[in-house]
């Protein structure tokens, strides 16, 4: 097979993600979806059938990352690639197929699309490492951090060209399985919120390929609930402290390495 995409619910309604699931079932390139119900709470899908769907029931929610993980072992080495995405994304037919090209014909292992908004702005998916500043800054006080902001979200990068960075949107992956193997997919430290970069930045320091592509366009319906709601607030930065304890808060100098690489190498509308 080609691609299996791998779809996380928790308390979904089909109308929630009726969008999402036509648009994956229409792509030549996914042989087959799967259906995480995290909790086991989406009792409409003991009703639902279709050929390309399989349905994975957890009993417990242990997060969105140790979600995908269940469907990385259900069909470990079946298929090229594993697309993860969020209940949230919709697009045209034959924008996965492109994603699909473009990242094998650049023997790529960790790729997504460009990223938009409903209203057709640009969803910046593709970002530097963080600092411990640039995070909370970035949540707590982003009108004092304009300028560090947008270099951490590579505002000034070309998203008509393909580009690498070090850390990429979790909302719509294409992942292959050999940096799935190699990283063992993500860490289920993360219940919530960075798990994303955190595996976006362990396959770059695998040495595999990754980039953006801009031959490829989703929609993406973010929330941002971390912004309305305490208890994802909570979640945003008990994960942002676990990432740093993991791999550094003030000196991190792999960080400085992939962020160099990127800042060095991108495309600048202003060059």
């Amino acid at each position: 097979m080609k691609i299996i995409a791998s779809l996380v619910l928790y308390r979904h309604a089909y109308e929630d993600i009726s969008r999402t699931l036509d648009s994956l079932l229409a792509e030549k390139s996914i042989d087959k979806v799967c259906i995480v119900d995290n909790g086991c709470h989406c009792n409409w899908l003991s009703d639902y059938s279709h050929p390309k769907v399989s349905v994975l029931p957890i009993a417990n929610n242990n997060g969105f990352g140790a979600g995908h993980n269940k469907a990385f072992q259900e069909y470990k080495n079946q298929c090229e690639y594993i697309l993860i995405c969020n209940p949230d994304i919709s697009f045209d037919c034959g924008e996965v197929d492109s994603l699909y090209h473009f990242t094998k014909e650049n023997n790529l292992s960790l790729t997504i699309p460009k990223v938009i908004y409903p209203d057709g702005s640009l969803q910046h998916s593709c970002k530097l490492l963080p600092t411990p500043n640039q995070l909370f800054m970035r949540r707590f006080f982003s009108r004092y951090m304009k300028v560090s902001n947008g270099e951490y979200e590579l505002h000034h990068a070309d998203y008509s060209r393909p580009f690498y960075a070090p850390s990429l949107s979790g909302c719509f992956m294409l992942i292959s399985q050999q940096a799935l193997n190699h990283t063992n997919g993500f860490d289920e430290r993360f219940f919530l919120y960075m798990e994303d970069v955190d595996l976006s930045r362990r396959v770059s320091a695998s040495g595999l390929g990754i980039q953006y592509c801009p031959e490829s366009t989703v929609v993406h319906e973010s929330q941002r609930r971390s912004y309305q709601d305490f208890k994802f607030l909570f979640y945003h930065i008990v994960s942002a402290v676990r990432y740093f304890n993991k791999w550094g808060w003030l000196i991190d100098r792999e960080r400085e390495l992939f962020n160099t690489k990127c800042l060095s190498q991108f495309n600048c509308k202003n060059s």
